[in-house]
């Protein structure tokens, strides 16, 4: 029986889910109505992640239709690549913290991915940090968490 892309996607999903969900177990702050915490919204990634990969899965299962090549060895290393980036911006808040680090992520992931589109730098550096600003709003004024601020700035 060959593993088509749905079910292994799927199953990715369902199982970084599961991953996702067991990390939040570790936060020591519970869960309560009055103050949800920091494990409400990793938790309904998890759960998302769970319910969209069990779909996937399910779907791609029974589904009948021939599948293409998907990925070829160019899609692989942008894959890789990206990953790298994602290291790096974990590494960079840890350093650095989030109003530094994630504009200069975005900035390169948007770089990235625009290949063959008409998007400018400017254009690129404005989204860049009017996302940033406008997370870093939400969460530190609407939900008066913090964010990281990085070994440097403690």
């Amino acid at each position: 029986m060959k593993i088509k892309r749905d079910q292994l996607t799927g199953a990715v999903l369902v199982i970084l889910g599961i991953i996702v969900f067991l990390m939040t177990t570790t936060f020591s702050l519970p869960i309560t109505a009055s103050y949800p915490g920091p494990r409400m919204l990793p938790s309904i990634a998890a759960f998302g992640f769970v319910a969209c990969g069990l779909g996937i899965f399910v779907e791609g299962t029974f589904s009948k239709k021939e599948e293409k090549v998907y990925l070829v060895k160019a899609g692989w290393i942008r894959v890789a690549i990206t990953l790298l980036v994602i290291a790096a911006y974990i590494a960079g808040m840890t350093v650095v913290g989030y109003l530094i680090t994630t504009p200069i992520i975005l900035y390169v992931m948007t770089t990235m991915f625009a290949k063959g589109s008409k998007s400018t730098v400017k254009g690129r550096i404005l989204f860049s940090v009017l996302v940033a600003v406008i997370i870093y709003v939400i969460y530190v004024y609407a939900f008066g968490l913090t964010l990281p601020a990085g070994m440097l700035f403690d």
